[in-house]
């Protein structure tokens, strides 16, 4: 299944000048039948008081004043997230892409409105990428003729319409297209019908490309002249760095041709020249080609393909035009290895020829066809599964573009004419449209508490202080302390006092010696301890033991009562005087215990 059309009557086509134009991530391209392809970085410079240009202030000549440098857009095309500028004002990606395309047609010298532009963008895009490409064309005046936009054909089949008119590719066969580009490497197998139909999906390898080379170019010269020690923090240093890099891209390209080049290296204040042979630049890269090679061999194997199966190889891109990487592809494969003679500029040399064709077709459609027909065939059935990963989208849009009413008239004369007003003009206002600037997103204001929350919060905090207050008093109801231990210590002899009675005071005094009388002593009393090593007090009348762990008996004295005489037999209760008996302490031989 095809959708090739041409709505447009040859007679009003022929009065717009065909342009293919080429999007890449490293560089942008345009082609016309009236000049030289026209390549440039794909760097975009800002000016407040006219259109933008494309490429940098002294690499480019349509630079001649300083501006805003925007460069990473096309790897953002389709993303919602605003591009910022080093001024701190942000840009769309979609907008900056097509003011990059809008300067490399004037840097074509073409003009927009009066060209049949044809665009070949990454053929691993998705399709909300390439959606979002096409509305950004359509908010440009420039690219907008009487409400169509440009084609958009994938950089594959462009590269391979390119290639199929220069060189002799074998008819109906399958043939593989590697594209080595500036920041990736591409590999695709195509069928080449009428129409080159993709059948496989497009491998990305981003260890090979123009930018890896650069890169490991730039760390073989610094490390050969010992300037290791640059500080990469500062102004100077990465200003340096940039520019010996991009001597480094531009000696590389010199290689593809010469055996030997020179560039000139400035560096931590010296200035020297540095020789740069192909056979070093072949040192260098021998490793990532080869590790491109392999992976293009895996995707031949998930597609139960060999390098048999191939009629030929074709090499496009920047990084074919170098000989080691053709020899390589000769020497592995086996097969022819077909390169056009501008190879960075076979995708933009396609899309003129499209454009020249006045045909669109609609590539994702055709490139998912493509894969399900080779998938049933290899499969052996009749049935048609899509593939995983792959979509089948058939853009209205794009069918009903073209399809105006004003063409499908059955009065040719009465075609409206384009424009005649001026053309663009450098001093003149500018024809693009002003960059939409996007204001950074707000800071969602602060939400107001809410009573739940209040409560919410007011419960948490008496809740822990109730714990913290049970968990307070059952930590002092756990500090009991613990019961002292008491020492026997000796205590002195008190003082013997007579307390006087109240009806008449006692004739007998005190002894003066703390021994009490041998006749009023009890006979020795032996105690068994207590379990408890406290003290005791034991209750006989006249006896108090004091029983200790070594076995000490304690004897008091006993109590002496002077009674007044009567002449009856009779004992009165008169109050009597006690002396406080005195604790003598003696110790005791141990006895036999008793049976």
């Amino acid at each position: 299944m095809t959708l090739a059309f041409d709505p447009i009557d040859e007679s009003v086509r022929s009065m717009y000048d065909p342009l293919g134009l080429s999007i890449g991530t490293t560089n942008l391209v345009a082609a016309s039948n009236r000049s030289t392809p026209v390549i440039r970085r794909a760097v975009l410079t800002l000016y407040p008081h006219c259109a933008p240009k494309i490429g940098v202030l002294g690499r480019n000549p349509d630079v001649t004043e300083s501006g805003t440098l925007m460069s990473g857009f096309v790897e953002r095309v389709g993303d919602s997230v605003a591009l910022v500028s080093p001024d701190g004002s942000a840009h769309d990606p979609d907008l900056l892409t097509v003011e990059a395309l809008d300067a490399m047609v004037v840097a074509a010298d073409a003009d927009a409105s009066s060209s049949e532009i044809a665009i070949a963008v990454p053929a691993y895009w998705k399709p909300g990428t390439v959606q979002a490409l096409r509305n950004a064309l359509r908010t440009h005046v420039g690219f907008v003729r009487s409400g169509m936009a440009p084609q958009l054909v994938p950089d594959v089949i462009a590269a391979m319409t390119a290639a199929n008119t220069e060189l002799a590719i074998p008819a109906g066969a399958v043939v593989g297209l590697l594209d080595f580009g500036g920041s990736a490497s591409y590999a695709t197998l195509v069928e080449t019908t009428s129409d080159f139909e993709p059948v496989s999906a497009t491998l990305r390898y981003e260890d090979f490309s123009g930018e890896q080379i650069d890169q490991a170019i730039l760390l073989h010269v610094i490390d050969r002249l010992g300037h290791d020690d640059i500080d990469q923090a500062g102004a100077a240093g990465v200003a340096q760095l940039g520019l010996l890099k991009e001597r480094c891209r531009e000696a590389k390209e010199r290689l593809s041709t010469d055996a030997v080049t020179e560039l000139a290296v400035e560096l931590a204040g010296t200035s020297t020249t540095f020789r740069l042979t192909r056979d070093t630049l072949d040192d260098l890269i021998q490793d990532r080609l080869t590790g491109f090679i392999y992976a293009f061999d895996d995707m031949l194997a998930r597609n139960k393909a060999s390098w048999a199966d191939l009629a030929a190889v074709v090499a496009v891109g920047g990084g074919a035009s170098i000989p080691l990487v053709t020899q390589r592809l000769s020497f592995h494969t086996r097969l022819p290895v077909l390169t056009v003679s501008q190879p960075a500029c076979a995708a933009a040399a396609g899309a003129l020829l499209l454009a020249a064709r006045g045909r669109e077709l609609d590539f994702r459609t055709r490139t998912s066809v493509g894969l399900m027909a080779r998938a049933a065939a290899a499969s052996g059935t009749a049935l048609i599964e899509l593939p995983a990963g792959d979509v089948m989208v058939i853009d209205q849009d794009a069918v009903t573009d073209r399809e105006l009413a004003w063409s499908q008239t059955d009065f040719p004369g009465d075609v409206p004419v384009r424009f005649e007003g001026d053309s663009y003009n450098e001093d003149g206002p500018c024809w693009s449209m002003r960059l939409n600037v996007i204001d950074p997103p707000k800071e969602p204001p602060w939400r107001r508490l809410r009573f739940s929350q209040l409560l919410i919060g007011f419960s948490a905090v008496v809740a822990m202080t109730a714990i913290g207050g049970v968990a307070f008093t059952l930590t002092g109801v756990e500090r009991r302390q613990a019961p002292a231990v008491p020492s026997v210590v000796p205590v002195p002899a008190p003082s013997v006092s007579l307390r006087p009675s109240a009806a008449a005071p006692s004739p007998v005094k005190p002894p003066p010696s703390s021994v009490p009388v041998p006749s009023a002593a009890p006979a020795p009393t032996t105690v068994a301890p207590p379990p408890p090593p406290s003290p005791t007090l034991t209750a006989s009348p006249p006896t108090s033991t004091l029983a200790p762990s070594p076995v000490v008996t304690t004897t008091t004295a006993p109590r002496l009562t002077t009674t007044s005489p009567r002449p009856t037999s009779t004992t009165s209760a008169t109050p009597t005087t006690t002396a406080e008996p005195e604790d003598t302490t003696t110790e005791e031989a141990p006895t036999a215990p008793q049976p």
